[in-house]
Order: C-alpha cells, then sequence, then structure tokens
C-alpha cells in the first residue's frame, strides 16, 4: 500500500512540473525574425511595424518580431531559402520569387490581369487567394498573408514611354529568379538584366541600366528619383507579396499563437496597403518636385502587346484554371430579376 501511494505522489509530482513547465514555456517570449528587401521607412516597413506591434499587443508580449529590413539578411531567394531551411522566421516578397516553386504563380506576372488594386485584393482577400497560399505547402513554406508590392510603372534615363516602341533598345532591370520577366521585357524590345531590388540605384547609377519598372512606393522608397530622369505611369503591372513562414515551425507554435502570428500579418497588410495607397499622390509630387518627369499613359496598345505573350505562355505550361477562377471573380455581378 504504502509503495502505491509513494509511486501516486511521484506520478502527481512528475505531472505538477510537468503543467508547470508546459506554463512556464507559454510565458516565455518567443522571438521571431522578419526578413524583407524595403526600408523601415517603406509602405513594408510601416506594414511590417504595425504587425509586430499587432503580435505584441495580441500576445500580451509573449511574441516579439523582430525586423530587418534593407535586405539585411540577403537578397529575396537567399530569404526564402533561409525560410524553408529553419534559419528565417519570416519574409515577404514579390509572388514570382516563389513560381520556382509554384509556377502557377506566375499568373501574376500577366500584364494588365488588374485594372486596379481593388480587384486584386478581392482576389487576394478571398478563397482563391487562400488557395494559392496554400500551394506553398508541398514546399514547406506556410503561406501567412498576401502583402502588396503594387501597381508597377516605368522609369529610365533615355525618354518618356508613351508608346511600346519607347521601350526599344532599353536596358532594363527586372525581378532576378523569374525567367518570365525576361520574356517579357524582351518581347517588348528592351534588353532585361536581373538584379536585386538593392542593386538597381547603383546599378542605374553607373549606367548598367536604363531603367527599371515597379510601385510608386517603391519607386520613392529606392529614390531612383535621385538616378532617374522620366517616370511613365504605364501601371502594367500588379505584383503581390507573399508573406511565409517555415510550415513546421509554424505547425509547432501553440494554435493560440498561430492565430495571433495570422492576425498580426493581416493587419500589416492592411496597413502596408494604406500607406502606399494614401501616399501615392504625395509620392508623386514629391519626385516630381525632386525634377522627375512624369507622364500618363493610354495603356491599351502596351495591353495589347503585352498581355497576349504572357497569357499564352502561362495557359501552355500551367493550364488556365487560376486564370479563370480570377476573371470569374472580377466579372460584374448580374443583378437579379424582380
Amino acid at each position: 500500500m504504502r509503495k502505491k501511494l509513494i509511486g501516486l505522489a511521484v506520478a502527481m509530482f512528475v505531472v505538477m512540473g510537468l503543467s508547470v513547465f508546459a506554463h512556464a514555456a507559454e510565458k516565455k517570449t518567443r522571438v521571431l525574425r522578419l526578413g524583407f528587401d524595403s526600408s523601415l521607412d517603406s509602405a513594408q516597413g510601416v506594414g511590417a511595424k504595425e504587425m509586430a506591434r499587432v503580435a505584441d499587443e495580441l500576445s500580451n508580449g509573449k511574441i516579439e518580431i523582430q525586423l530587418f529590413a534593407d535586405g539585411a539578411l540577403g537578397a529575396g531567394p537567399r530569404m526564402i531559402e533561409m525560410v524553408k531551411k529553419g534559419e528565417l522566421d519570416l519574409y515577404q516578397g514579390g509572388a514570382s520569387l516563389f513560381s520556382p516553386l509554384e509556377p502557377r504563380l506566375n499568373v501574376f506576372d500577366i500584364p494588365y490581369l488588374f485594372d486596379s488594386v481593388d480587384q486584386a485584393y478581392k482576389v487576394l482577400d478571398g478563397k482563391l487567394g487562400r488557395e494559392m497560399l496554400a500551394a506553398l505547402e508541398p514546399h514547406g513554406l506556410k503561406g501567412v498573408a498576401f502583402w502588396e508590392d503594387g501597381i508597377r510603372s516605368i522609369t529610365n534615363n533615355v525618354r518618356p514611354i508613351v508608346k511600346p516602341e519607347d521601350l526599344a533598345g532599353l536596358k532594363m532591370r527586372v525581378t532576378p529568379a523569374n525567367p518570365v520577366f525576361v520574356t517579357l521585357w524582351a518581347s517588348l524590345g528592351t534588353k532585361p538584366t536581373p538584379l536585386p531590388f538593392g542593386e538597381i540605384h547603383a546599378a542605374i547609377k553607373s549606367g548598367k541600366l536604363d531603367g527599371q519598372e515597379n510601385s510608386i512606393a517603391r519607386i520613392h522608397d529606392g529614390k531612383f528619383y535621385e538616378v532617374q530622369k522620366y517616370l511613365s505611369l504605364t501601371r502594367h503591372l500588379y505584383e503581390p507579396l507573399i508573406q511565409i513562414a517555415n510550415l513546421e515551425k509554424f505547425n509547432a507554435l501553440p494554435k493560440r499563437q498561430q492565430e495571433i502570428l495570422l492576425k498580426a500579418s493581416r493587419a500589416g497588410a492592411a496597413a502596408q496597403r494604406k500607406f502606399a495607397n494614401d501616399n501615392e499622390a504625395k509620392f508623386l509630387a514629391d519626385m516630381k518636385a525632386k525634377g522627375l518627369a512624369i507622364n500618363e499613359v493610354d495603356v491599351t496598345p502596351f495591353r495589347e502587346k503585352a498581355r497576349p505573350v504572357i497569357e499564352t505562355g502561362y495557359v501552355a505550361k500551367n493550364g488556365d484554371a487560376w486564370l479563370k477562377k480570377i476573371n470569374a471573380s472580377l466579372k460584374p455581378k448580374k443583378a437579379k430579376a424582380k
């Protein structure tokens, strides 16, 4: 009997010890590192700081997100590999950077896929967006949320771009790790050069490049107005950013912390989008005051020349399932007959 009592006491002690240990582990601050290419003052930086704030608030200080901006941990492809290996907790980068893993994400490389950011949000924040994020899971990545790079336009030092023919011969920077961009810009007559975002400014200044294309927020953040003469508002491509985490590490988090991380990321994305959209006119005015010549563009001839090249190749390689879903979701709903 005495042995049974001793055994019971030992068992209770072990259970109590495990309970205390689990409680202590839950109370311990979890530090997560988030890497990205832009500065802390950029739209991405604004969103990242809001994500960190919300995670801290919802977790009562038990989740701390440390921010590594300006590509401090390497270029985008390098940071994706770090997340896959568990060396980095979070990364956010252009959807095109993930196309070597999931080629269907090249759907966002189709020019003029969306006419506005609101159209893009409708797709990305809905059922199809969740399906797209889940497509990264077989590669060991958790698609946390869609952020954004924005609608892209062209800067260069040779001439204002008014018609597609004006692009002929330009040495253009394109996003690395995505051959679709090389195909697009070569078809428009440029000489495409893949290069990480952080190297664009120096390459233009040295004459290695004539121009590049990015969202207004990114052009302003990169201070390309310092080294470029012309900004032509071609608005040819909307590129989302995808924030990722290591899938195994994410699944190992307590359910409550998973929920907090997802909520915080969505809050960061919303803050980033709002900052970029609210400040676009301000950014344009600021760059114009600094000497950048800005011109509007009739996008119709650009759409007619650029879209079929990429769309045809995309469908041949990946099928049209995602493209059909995007087009269907953007069709105006018919009014119900009374």
